[in-house]
């Protein structure tokens, strides 16, 4: 039982259009423009929104394929066995064909007689019951049966009770207010006594993995929380494709299979480190971040994504960042070049998922380009902030716990995320305290509020000055001078300041605490102007010039 990651994907296509399935597109990272809620698809289903809601699909009812996601919420998780920014979900969907014994047999099927998992490794969940009064869900015993006659012992099928009067796990959906939902059965992996007894609990047992779930959608949820049936039952299925590569080639984690070495293989040439994968150390946890977000801001700037303070953008950075702090953080001080590291980091993914995802090779320049740039700004940004945090830490040297406040400051000042700033502080024995975080956020937003109304002097209509003006564009981050600028207001206020707006602007603007920058702006005809402050208001920005 050892295959490639490409002999997988080969084999799953093969299976699934023995089955008479058809290859749905994957959609891009970025979640559609359907559901203004969502920075980017976090699950294989969620293009499929629409089709599982009883629309047709154009290519029919049997549907598969590998949606690459995103999550973020467990960034500073990452370096672990199991969690991953950007991952790959394998699935299938029967939009009103085939229904729970279909779909389980076809599970079971592949894992065994496919890549050779022995039907004695694997376990399942099923959902234990919901006993609402108003939208009572029965315990899936259709589902339990099923598994025991696919070969699966009645005592490694589990189901785990409502707590806390919330659904469990083996519930699906919905991920908004709306969405098409239904009961599960996840499909575990035993690795083994060497990670723990075998209890068979699943949710608390690093012995086990779920490698695939099965949600049997019979109902949609309403706005008002109500369930109702669907017209056509559907199945969605979803797979973790590092987790059954990881199975398959009986890694420790995904970080030990060719979905990851040749990206490490490289990170170990440019900082002159060598990973150990059976190691605990901040050197092994620290080269698994720069692979993984590595891989992650390939596949986000393949999909359009670049690096800003806002949004899609502001996740991208944030990533890149922390890569950018890992690498110098076990490069221990060497020169490190920006521009040799962006090349070889994006390269080193290109090779590995070129063939299978063609766009990277399109984007792989201008995904080079982008992230110099950001580690450029990103190494004035610690230089900076390092100073700043050296300094505090002479005046308290007694001190272990650095107020959250403070750290807040540095990180509106500098933009360095606070997890960057716990990363380096326990290289130093110290540790935040995020106590005082609302609070300090809090004083951050009165502070703002309060140095615009300065800056522009309460008696001042900042609204009539930004009445019918387009929201500003903002390059910044990925530009420091621009030429295609148009002016789009040019004025003296009241106390003789003079004010010029533009639809582009690189210069950033004073938010949050952290200073604006400073700049000129050159007109056609040769008239200069220094701009000493820039401000924003309802997303326009406003340079005050001299």
């Amino acid at each position: 039982m050892s295959y490639s990651s490409s002999d997988v994907r080969r084999l799953r296509t093969q299976f699934w259009e023995s089955k008479q399935h058809i290859y749905a597109h994957p959609a891009s990272l970025v979640a559609s423009s359907d559901d203004p809620t969502a920075l980017f698809t976090v699950a294989g289903m969620q293009p499929l929104v629409p089709y599982l809601s009883g629309q047709p699909h154009p290519s029919g009812k049997r549907l598969y394929n590998i949606q690459r996601c995103i999550r973020t919420n467990d960034i500073e998780e990452i370096g672990d066995n199991t969690h991953h920014t950007m991952f790959e979900m394998m699935g299938n969907r029967s939009l009103g064909d085939y229904f729970k014994k279909d779909s389980l047999t076809r599970t079971i099927e592949f894992l065994t007689d496919i890549v050779g998992i022995p039907l004695q490794k694997l376990g399942g969940t099923v959902f234990w019951g919901y006993d609402d009064p108003t939208n009572p869900i029965p315990f899936d015993h259709e589902a339990k049966n099923i598994l025991i006659g696919l070969g699966i012992p009645e005592h490694a099928i589990t189901s785990v009770p409502m707590i806390k009067g919330k659904k469990c796990d083996n519930f699906w959906g919905p991920a908004g207010t709306i969405w098409p939902c239904g009961p599960c059965c996840e499909i575990y992996y035993d690795k083994g006594d060497a990670f723990g007894p075998q209890d068979y609990d699943y949710t608390n047992n690093p012995r086990y993995v779920e490698i695939w779930n099965n949600v049997f959608m019979d109902s949609y949820k309403n706005a008002d929380g109500t369930l109702t049936p669907l017209a056509h039952k559907n199945i969605d299925t979803g797979m973790g494709f590092e987790r059954l590569i990881t199975i398959l080639q009986n890694a420790k984690s995904a970080y030990e299979t060719d979905l990851f070495a040749g990206i490490i293989q490289t990170i170990e040439t440019l900082t002159h480190t060598v990973y150990y994968p059976d190691a605990d150390t901040p050197t092994k946890k620290s080269l698994r971040i720069i692979a993984e977000h590595a891989r992650s801001c390939a596949f986000l700037a393949m999909d359009g994504v670049s690096p800003s303070n806002e949004w899609r953008g502001y996740i991208m950075r944030r990533l890149l960042r922390r890569m950018r702090f890992h690498l110098l953080l076990v490069a221990k001080n060497q020169n490190l070049d920006s521009s040799h590291c962006a090349t070889e980091l994006v390269s080193a993914v290109t090779t590995i998922y070129h063939h299978h995802y063609p766009h990277l090779l399109e984007t792989q320049t201008a995904t080079i380009s982008m992230r110099s740039k950001e580690r450029l700004q990103f190494s004035k940004t610690i230089t900076k902030w390092r100073a700043v945090l050296d300094h505090w830490i002479t005046k308290n040297t007694d001190h272990d716990l650095l107020p959250w406040d403070f750290v807040f400051q540095l990180h509106d000042t500098y933009g360095l995320p606070p997890d960057i700033s716990d990363d380096i502080l326990h290289t130093m024995g110290k540790r935040i305290d995020r106590e005082w975080f609302d609070a300090a956020k809090q004083r951050a937003r009165e502070a703002s509020k309060q140095g615009a109304d300065k800056k522009f002097g309460k008696r001042v209509d900042r609204a009539a000055i930004c009445a019918n003006i387009p929201k500003t564009r903002f390059v910044g981050y990925s530009d420091y001078e621009i030429t295609n600028a148009t002016i789009l207001k040019q004025t003296i206020l009241d106390d003789g300041r003079m004010i010029i707006i533009t639809d582009i602007t690189p210069l950033y603007a004073e938010s949050g605490g952290q200073c604006s920058d400073h700049g000129k702006i050159i007109t056609d005809d040769g008239q200069e102007y220094t701009v000493y402050d820039v401000i924003k208001y309802d997303g326009v920005w406003i340079h005050i010039v001299k």
